[in-house]
C-alpha cells in the first residue's frame, strides 16, 4: 500500500492466474462460501474478458461490511456484463453463509454485522460472546416471525415441535 497525501491507496494485490487464492487473500480462507461466490464471478469475468480480448478489471478492495460482501474495482467499470456479474455475485451472498455457503441473512453478534447460517452465528456467537445464549443474537431486532425464541438468530427457524427455534439450538436441546 502506498500513501499518497494520506489518501490510502492499495495496489493491484489480484491475480487472474490465482482467482481462488486471491479471493481467499481478501477474504480470508475461512470463508468459504463468499470464496466461492466471488472465485466464481471473477472467472466469469475472467473468460469474457478474454473472449473480447479485453484487459482485465482492476480490484481494489473485496470485504465483508455489514454483513454484506463488497466488491470495488479501482476505477468505474462501463462493461454491462461485469457489472451485472459483480452485482449477482453480491446479491447470492446477501443470502449466504460466509463460512460455508448454506442459507442465511444478515445477523448481529455483540454490535458485529455478519452473514452467517445458524450453525456459524452459534460458533461466532460463543467465541465473541461469554454470555451467550443468555444475551442473544440480533438483540435490537424486533420480534420477527423468523427469529429463534432461544438465542435470537433470524433466518431458518423448526417451526413444528420444536418450539420455534433454529436448526442449532433444536440439535443442543436448547
Amino acid at each position: 500500500m502506498n500513501q499518497i497525501l494520506g489518501i490510502r491507496q492499495m495496489t493491484n494485490t489480484f491475480d487472474y492466474d490465482d482467482i481462488r487464492g486471491s479471493v481467499e487473500k481478501h477474504l480470508g480462507k475461512d470463508n468459504l462460501g463468499w470464496v466461492r461466490i466471488v472465485t466464481e464471478c471473477f472467472e466469469a469475468i475472467k473468460k469474457h474478458c478474454d473472449r473480447r480480448e479485453e484487459s482485465y478489471p482492476s480490484v481494489d478492495h473485496i470485504k465483508q461490511k455489514f454483513g454484506s460482501l463488497r466488491i470495488y474495482l479501482d476505477r468505474a467499470q462501463e462493461d454491462t456484463f461485469i457489472q451485472l456479474r459483480l452485482q449477482q455475485a453480491m446479491q447470492e451472498a446477501e443470502m449466504s453463509c460466509e463460512r460455508c455457503g448454506n442459507a442465511s441473512t444478515a445477523q448481529v453478534i455483540a454490535a458485529w454485522h455478519v452473514n452467517l447460517c445458524c450453525w456459524h452465528a452459534h460458533e461466532a456467537a460463543t467465541e465473541r460472546m461469554e454470555t451467550f445464549p443468555t444475551v442473544r443474537l440480533n438483540t435490537r431486532a424486533k420480534n420477527d416471525a423468523l427469529q429463534c425464541r432461544s438465542c435470537g438468530y433470524i433466518g431458518q427457524i423448526a417451526w413444528d415441535a420444536s418450539g420455534h427455534r433454529c436448526p442449532a439450538c433444536v440439535a443442543k436441546g436448547w
